[in-house]
């Protein structure tokens, strides 16, 4: 059965690419390739990777309907072994995670708030699971008064002692308990500390605006989390941080009190994701969650942290992607999704976006963005403004995160760089889904994901 399922994905893969194998040799004609410096596709090529690296790239022949290729996307804030229903991954359910970052074209991803990952890097190896590429933070540091979490997850207090086989990202959760947390004094010296020593501190403020404000007057460099409306900012201080704002967490947070809203939107996240169509659609209910005390019953409104990320033009220009996955809702990949939508969402014009005439009434979407939905114009009519915020967005998930996370292939597809790429049916800066779904994925010039045919030759 095995060999057999083999045979049908090669079959299915000599569709685009005869001569792409399971192996880290393979060539590709007449594709179109991401062009990180000029944010665009650049023209029609052959090219050939050998031992998971880039040989060369040689002009091509032009053809009707070409294959596009992305770099490896890079996520910069995930929690493996939080299973984003409230409980713990378990072993059975790690390789559909670890496959769930591929089916979204994630090649790299940063987990934070894990136990030490060595044990699942060795894993991976062994049972030779498909996975991006793991790199793991230091220990978060979280206020003593609060709990350390089981494991010893937390650094209790800003005392670190470092771990030589995570990297050099120092999170701190800037959590408060009865109104008391962190002073500016410590966060200050801890920064410097951090700077001094090698490390790049980063602060996670959990959408408080006393912690973002206590962020950016102690200098972090990089924040995580939404900005609520009147955070007071800076010019230079816009120009100096890096941020990832994590929308989708607190937009979970609404959306999971209206069971209607949230039936549509997990269509849409089925039909871009198929892991999650597959494996998690179904599996998580919102009806038992309340009953567990999982729902916030009175979450911050979604609308001033919405206006503050489409206001504040200069801070977007630093931005980060980092998805959450782990949180309540936000699964492998499919959290991406759920952030890339309404990072599209907010940043089209209003007077672009579709008028919603299904109903006369105004919908959830409708509720959060005004009286257009976000719902994306077909093809040919796309409004000019999307290819543009798309580009942006793609150059955040390559070039901008995946240098902040390090990873090898710096967010391009190059000659003599590793073979990390999505392979894509049509052009993701015009097509209605926007820069989903990916048609494939290649890691190290393997294939490690495709959607799994139904039969001889075909895809599902």
């Amino acid at each position: 059965m095995k060999n057999r399922r083999l045979l049908f994905l090669s079959l299915f893969l000599s569709a685009f690419a005869p001569t792409i194998l399971l192996s880290q040799n393979l060539k590709m004609k007449s594709v179109r390739i991401w062009d990180s410096e000029k944010a665009n596709f650049g023209g029609f090529v052959d090219f050939e990777v050998v031992q998971g690296k880039i040989l060369s790239f040689k002009e091509g022949a032009s053809v009707p309907n070409p294959k596009y290729l992305l770099p490896g996307f890079c996520d910069a804030s995930v929690t493996i072994g939080a299973d984003s229903m409230g409980g713990k991954t378990s072993r059975s359910e790690l390789p559909a995670y670890l496959s769930g970052y591929l089916a979204a074209g994630f090649s790299h991803i940063e987990s934070v708030g894990d136990p030490n990952l060595s044990s699942l890097q060795n894993e991976i190896i062994k049972s030779r699971w498909l996975a991006p590429i793991l790199t793991q933070s230091q220990k978060p540091a979280l206020y003593s008064e609060l709990s350390a979490g089981d494991g010893a997850l937390y650094t209790s207090g800003l005392s670190h002692v470092p771990d030589s086989k995570r990297n050099r990202h120092l999170p701190i959760f800037l959590k408060e308990v009865e109104n008391r947390g962190f002073s500016q004094t410590e966060l200050f010296a801890k920064r410097r500390e951090g700077e001094e020593k090698g490390y790049l501190p980063i602060a996670y403020t959990f959408s408080d605006k006393t912690s973002w404000e206590d962020a950016l007057d102690t200098g972090f460099a990089v924040i995580f989390h939404p900005m609520p409306e009147g955070t007071n900012l800076y010019r230079a201080q816009k120009r100096d941080f890096l941020w990832a704002p994590m929308l989708s967490v607190l937009y979970l947070q609404n959306l999971k009190s209206r069971p209607e809203d949230w039936k549509e939107e997990s269509e849409n996240w089925a039909r871009l994701h198929s892991v999650f169509g597959s494996r998690w659609k179904n599996s998580l209910s919102i009806e038992s969650a309340s009953e567990n005390g999982e729902i916030d019953s009175s979450p911050p409104s979604f609308s001033e942290y919405q206006s503050t990320f489409r206001g504040e033009v200069e801070a977007r220009k630093n931005l980060l992607f980092a998805s959450g996955a782990g949180h309540w809702g936000l699964f492998p990949g499919q959290a991406a999704i759920v952030e890339v939508r309404l990072w599209e969402a907010l940043l089209t014009k209003p007077k672009e976006r579709k008028v919603d005439l299904a109903s006369n009434r105004p919908g959830f979407w409708a509720s959060l963005f005004g009286s257009f939905s976000p719902s994306l114009l077909p093809t040919n009519a796309d409004p000019e403004s999307l290819p543009q915020i798309r580009r942006e967005i793609i150059q955040t998930l390559t070039l901008k995160t995946c240098n902040f996370l390090g990873a090898d292939h710096g967010g391009r597809i190059r000659v003599g760089g590793p073979a990390h790429f999505s392979i894509h049916d049509e052009n993701p800066l015009k097509r209605a889904s926007g820069i989903f779904p990916i048609e494939s994925m290649v890691l190290g010039g393997k294939l490690v994901y495709t959607p799994k045919p139904t039969k001889e030759g075909t895809a599902k």
